[in-house]
């Protein structure tokens, strides 16, 4: 019952922050009870602070930022989730949420957030980062310039205040999942799917545009669909290349799924923030909590 899910989550969120995990009988099958149990366990594992596994990146100093929105289902409002890595091993995270008015898609107050996770992040390394990634979710295609005048904006100003001393390398890319697009390798006379890990970034891209398309998942049935990245500012001395192999790592570094998932592994934490707020806090979560993965 989504009454009482909300409940529980209200007071474990709000009232009394402590991470919480509900679990249905019914899902709890005889047959698969092992495997339930399993990722349960690891569930809660990664909400109380655990490092499940991480990926290579010889980069260091890096803050890789995951940005989604979500409508409000009890108000008129929109959720803003922001969720920031905090080590180099992206094992560890700070999350931030944010209030628009209804079916808004931009965030508004993005330079107030990106400042306190700039303190947070410089608080807990000694320093600024060298440079920051940001994966933002949820915008159509229609809205990409809307976004670089407003939140690209909010987000430059926040770091140019925030490191006055040292500039810090800004890379803003626009993530989308529901796409047209479908790509098929030749093998003889037949189509497979790629491999995962295929990247086009040259023929059926823009010209007047840094996009490409990125394969992250390998499917045993069906057709695989590819994500479409729209690079909107990359002021860094890094190459596409490495913006590329960086993305589809971090689609590797989400704890409640074993193998890649479509997106970067910060997008689908914001988004799972944003969804939780939106579907049953209605309100700001404690910042007791802002370290933790407590909404997986």
């Amino acid at each position: 019952k989504k009454d009482r899910y909300d409940a529980i989550k209200k007071h474990c969120c709000i009232d009394q922050p402590i991470p919480s995990q509900v679990l249905q009988c019914k899902n709890l099958n005889p047959k698969k009870k092992m495997s339930v149990v399993t990722k349960v366990v690891m569930q809660m594992n990664a909400k109380m602070g655990g490092e499940l596994w991480s990926v290579h990146i010889p980069m260091k100093k890096v803050m890789y930022v995951g940005i989604d929105t979500y409508h409000d289902s009890g108000s008129s409002r929109s959720v803003g989730g922001i969720v920031a890595s905090m080590n180099d091993s992206c094992t560890r995270y700070y999350s931030k949420t944010t209030w628009q008015s209804s079916k808004q898609e931009l965030i508004s107050q993005l330079d107030v957030v990106m400042s306190e996770i700039l303190k947070v992040y410089k608080t807990k390394n000694g320093d600024f980062p060298d440079r920051i990634i940001i994966f933002r979710d949820g915008v159509g295609d229609g809205q990409l310039l809307a976004v670089k005048e407003q939140e690209l904006k909010n987000i430059k100003d926040a770091v140019q205040r925030a490191s006055v001393d040292k500039k810090i390398e800004l890379v803003f890319t626009v993530v989308t999942k529901r796409i047209q697009q479908r790509f098929f390798l030749k093998m003889g006379r037949g189509l497979n799917n790629p491999p995962p890990g295929t990247v086009v970034d040259s023929i059926i891209t823009r010209d007047e545009l840094f996009d490409f398309f990125l394969v992250p998942q390998g499917v045993t049935q069906g057709t695989v669909t590819p994500t479409h990245y729209n690079v909107l500012e990359f002021s860094t001395t890094l190459k596409p290349d490495h913006l590329q192999q960086i993305a589809y790592k971090m689609c590797f570094m989400y704890y409640n799924w074993t193998g890649a998932i479509r997106v970067p592994a910060p997008c689908q934490y914001a988004h799972k923030l944003a969804f939780l707020v939106g579907q049953s806090l209605h309100r700001d979560p404690s910042p007791d909590l802002a370290d933790l993965l407590y909404y997986l």
